[in-house]
């Protein structure tokens, strides 16, 4: 812990550098120069002893932790299980500064962290349990849906046969594509009579909001053009506005917002 907090690594080596020039005979503007630093700072480092120039402020309220910290990563526990730890313990600081305190100590120790999953007794304990089954995440269920991700014959004939509702709503996605990817106007009409008859009611709803903006639905199907374009823009517009917000006046703003002809 000591070698980890003591001593500022930069500052070692311009204590060292500044000696030696100093000893040699340098002017302190020369050592200055020759090091890139102040030369104000110079004097400093010329006759203050190495320990007071050189230590680091201890400031963050882990310190106390440290080395159930370095121990804790170093068994493999993550960074999410040792936060929670600390805070049982006593911390009352930020996950952020509790990150940015373990990506030091990771870094100063060399330590091969987990990533993702969580290493917690509880969390082992629940995944051996879980390991007993044969069974599927909502991730891949979804993956199913969306991303066309094939499910194991066992499964998708079980959850299926099981919840019908996911069943009716897998036709109704891959028959949505088809109809953009034929753009064909008359399956449109045809997928929104059926599916405002469905007894699912966000499948009917669905297809109820799609009647009542035909005119809109229609041009997507139909018409190669896009506003992908207009909203992409729109959005960089709205980050640069969000990030000057209560620091620049309104001439910044539309400078830097409106589109210059060189005029």
């Amino acid at each position: 812990m000591d070698n980890f907090f003591r001593f500022d690594k930069r500052a070692e080596e311009i204590f060292k550098s500044v000696q030696e020039l100093h000893a040699a005979g340098y002017s302190n503007r020369k050592i200055a120069k020759a090091l890139g630093i102040s030369r104000d700072y110079v004097p400093k480092y010329i006759y203050g002893d190495f320990e007071s120039t050189c230590q680091k402020e201890l400031r963050s309220s882990l310190n106390e932790y440290h080395d159930y910290i370095v121990k804790a990563l170093q068994s493999g526990m993550s960074r999410k299980d040792v936060f929670s730890s600390v805070v049982v313990k006593g911390y009352q600081g930020k996950q952020s500064g509790a990150y940015d305190y373990m990506k030091k100590v990771i870094k100063f120790y060399g330590i091969d962290i987990s990533v993702g999953k969580s290493t917690s007794a509880e969390a082992v304990q629940k995944r051996i349990e879980l390991e007993k089954y044969d069974y599927l995440t909502r991730s891949e269920l979804f993956k199913s849906l969306w991303m066309n991700w094939e499910l194991p014959a066992a499964h998708k004939e079980f959850i299926f046969s099981k919840y019908p509702h996911l069943y009716e709503l897998n036709i109704c996605v891959k028959e949505f594509r088809k109809i953009f990817k034929e753009r064909n106007l008359p399956t449109l009409y045809l997928f929104i009579e059926k599916y405002k008859a469905s007894k699912f009611k966000l499948l009917s709803a669905f297809a109820k909001g799609l009647e009542n903006d035909i005119e809109a639905v229609e041009n997507a199907v139909s018409s190669d053009l896009s506003n992908g374009f207009v909203e992409g823009t729109i959005s960089k517009l709205k980050m640069t506005k969000r990030v000057m917000y209560g620091r620049c006046r309104r001439t910044l703003l539309a400078a830097k917002m409106m589109y210059d002809t060189g005029g």
